[in-house]
């Protein structure tokens, strides 16, 4: 039998199996959403699903063996792909998106329904090449980006086919599916069938992935338990972002009272990409506060710039611009707020002599 040599701790892991670990959890809490969304929009949201993920792995790939100049089989199975960072990529800008999308009218419709949508692919294609390349690997890869790629991605696709970003007929699986406007969109009028509707799903989104709040909680739940996120990050945005809707829109903008201001201050809470984001894209690593004194300014500023340009621009919705912004504050933050060193004693201040 070989001697075995035990030293003291820290011992050293590889980075690729435990990044590899964290982001399958993170794959495993996003399939209630993607199940979700399927049974609400349809087929189309797994096409777009599998149509991101073969993006993103053949760009981060083909990146892979252009900068290492291996092409080659070797080059392939190096491919920082195998982390399944991009998968995680993949899957959220999926859910990012409408279940279908008319650019150039390249969608096959039969009887006013979508049976496939070419004019969506592509789009999936170009959210993928501009995660992938642009925010991601010309940033030296993962760990390194400046924002969330995926988030990146979809304000990118957001502001360059804005009029296509609207919920559109698809074939859902049983479920009645509203097609009309979000809340955030519409008249604002908020009654408890509307609040019943934004938690279980049944209600019209511009992102599949934002429709069941119910599928969004099943995440955080199980991406807190497993430790793969900070779980009072979401609540402090989400905490935030509900005293801010009181504030902005209740008071200022509605005049509302009573009743009416709290089912306001909810519909806020629950609706758009509040709870989809404040889980799944103001926990990424890469590009939030290391300490959580930075993390608890991150969080207000999330919640403050959400509010704002929910209540007083022109965009209905407002998280993705909030997370962006606060991710190019972020290294600002870390160079002001950071931990003291282990055993560091304050120096006493010396009293003048008289």
């Amino acid at each position: 039998m070989d001697n075995l040599t035990v030293s003291s701790s820290p011992h050293i892991t590889s980075p690729v199996s435990s990044t590899r670990k964290i982001m399958f959890d993170v794959i495993i809490a996003l399939c209630p959403l993607v199940i979700a969304a399927v049974l609400f929009f349809g087929y189309h949201v797994l096409i777009n699903v599998l149509s991101c993920v073969a993006f993103c792995v053949v760009f981060e790939t083909l990146y892979h063996m252009t900068a290492k100049k291996s092409f080659n089989k070797k080059g392939i199975l190096s491919s920082p792909a195998s982390d399944l960072s991009c998968v995680v990529t993949a899957i959220i800008l999926a859910l990012n998106l409408p279940a279908t999308i008319s650019v150039w009218g390249l969608n096959i419709v039969s009887g006013g329904q979508v049976i496939f949508s070419f004019d969506t692919v592509i789009v999936c294609a170009l959210g993928s090449l501009f995660a992938i390349v642009l925010v991601k690997q010309l940033f030296g890869g993962i760990g390194k980006n400046f924002a969330n790629p995926a988030l990146a991605a979809r304000a990118f696709l957001f502001l360059t086919f804005s009029s296509a970003f609207v919920v559109s007929q698809t074939i859902g699986l049983g479920f009645e599916a509203s097609t009309g406007a979000t809340w955030l969109s519409g008249n604002g009028e908020t009654t408890g069938d509307v609040l019943l509707r934004l938690l279980i799903g049944n209600v019209g989104s511009g992102a599949v992935g934002e429709t069941c709040v119910i599928a969004i909680l099943i995440g955080y739940i199980y991406l807190s338990v497993r430790k793969v996120i900070d779980f009072r990050i979401p609540l402090m945005i989400i905490g935030w972002s509900a005293l801010f809707a009181l504030l902005f829109d209740g008071l200022i903008a509605k005049g509302l009272g009573g009743v009416d201001l709290i089912f306001n201050m909810l519909a806020h809470v629950l609706s758009g990409g509040l709870l989809f984001g404040s889980v799944f894209m103001a926990t990424d690593y890469a590009t939030t506060p290391n300490t959580f004194k930075g993390n608890c300014i991150f969080c207000f500023g999330v919640a403050l710039f959400t509010m704002l340009i929910r209540v007083f621009a022109s965009f209905p919705e407002g998280v993705s611009f909030a997370i962006l912004i606060m991710n190019c504050v972020t290294p600002l933050i870390d160079k002001y707020v950071y931990p003291k060193p282990f055993g560091y004693v304050k120096p006493k201040k010396e009293v003048a002599k008289k």
